[in-house]
């Protein structure tokens, strides 16, 4: 999956340029094996590509070169056939054959776009009656002051934590495809790392509260600086922040630690002490929706875009991302950002 999102970032003519040279690689290779050795399979990898990356028209020429390459290979190798059509016969069946999955891949490929096009309309319509719900609750509750009573206060606050978690959840889906697509506005400027911090504290304290979890800061460094967009790495850390303030029992303690690393970046990490997350599961929890399958086989719990956004915020701005955890003993998440310049010796 990784590798068919990888090719998805490359530019149109690049991917007709491997094409290319896929179908002459396996052509030449075709020849040289003679008939001994089958490789009309292969001949799809290049069809395919093009169909999926680039667009119909390029994937209706590139079948039919892969088809003349094809046939070019079975001609130069001399194949006894019992009537010399038979050649021109089988190159055409094959350029039916790939025009056929090329067109699938396309028409695959379209209802795909499609969908997450629906899709981000529908998660944008939501988010503006949502935000009016939340208005609407912070409203009653400004207004009713001290004449609630101890229910209807707690209906109110959890009713707006919840509503909060949905507008986060809707803003995750609304941002993680402008970074997939590489539309979302990114503005790094020299930012002091504490400061970053600090802001971010200040966004979970209540939750922290809430749950009775102590938050602490570890900074080994005073005085650091990333070249980053704080708005940004600030929701970052907000959102790794309100996972382990969740997953913290009461009276257990969330540790926002930041370092200057051995090739001229600043890390920040966040460490729980909570149920930790089983091995198999690490190498995935960054991946979008991986959460889900996690959740049907008794895995952590949430739906994985969170950690996804955290990724891809993270990458875009030059730095790297990665989760350290062992079961019943807690996790630490940890991420870098540049440097804006060589900082001097560390001072403690």
């Amino acid at each position: 999956m990784k590798i068919v999102e990888y090719f998805r970032t490359l530019p149109k003519p690049t991917l007709v340029a491997i094409a290319l040279g896929l179908i002459f690689a396996i052509g030449a290779i075709d020849y040289a094996t003679g008939s001994e050795i089958s490789f009309s399979i292969f001949y799809l990898l290049p069809v395919s590509l093009v169909a999926w990356g680039v667009g119909r028209r390029p994937a209706i020429v590139m079948s039919i070169i892969a088809s003349t390459a094809w046939l070019t290979a079975d001609l130069l190798a001399n194949h006894i056939y019992s009537s010399p059509a038979i050649p021109y016969w089988n190159a055409l069946v094959r350029l039916g054959f790939f025009m056929i999955v090329g067109e699938s891949l396309v028409a695959l490929q379209a209802s795909r776009v499609r969908q997450d096009e629906l899709s981000q309309f529908i998660v944008h319509d939501l988010r503006s009656p949502l935000g009016n719900v939340i208005s609407g609750l912070e409203t009653l509750k400004e207004v009713s002051g001290d004449g609630l009573d101890e229910s209807q206060d707690l209906l109110i606050r959890t009713t707006l934590s919840s509503s909060n978690r949905m507008l986060t959840l809707i803003d995750s889906l609304l941002d993680l495809a402008r970074l997939e697509h590489g539309s979302m506005p990114v503005h790094p400027v020299s930012a002091e790392v504490e400061d970053i911090v600090q802001a971010s504290l200040e966004q979970v304290v209540n939750m922290a509260a809430q749950r009775e979890v102590h938050l602490r800061r570890e900074f080994s460094a005073p005085g650091l600086m990333a070249y980053a967009d704080p708005e940004l790495t600030n929701r970052v850390l907000v959102n790794l922040l309100a996972n382990a303030i969740r997953v913290s029992q009461p009276e257990a303690s969330v540790v926002v630690g930041t370092a200057r690393t051995g090739d001229g970046q600043v890390s920040i990490r966040v460490t729980d002490t909570g149920p930790g997350i089983p091995q198999k599961w690490i190498a995935k929890v960054f991946d979008k929706f991986s959460q889900i399958d996690a959740r049907k086989t008794g895995g952590f719990k949430g739906s994985g875009l969170g950690l996804a956004f955290c990724r891809l915020a993270v990458e875009v701005q030059g730095g790297r991302i990665w989760l350290e955890s062992q079961v019943n003993e807690g996790t630490t998440i940890t991420f870098t950002l540049p440097s804006e310049s060589p900082m001097p010796d560390d001072r403690t």
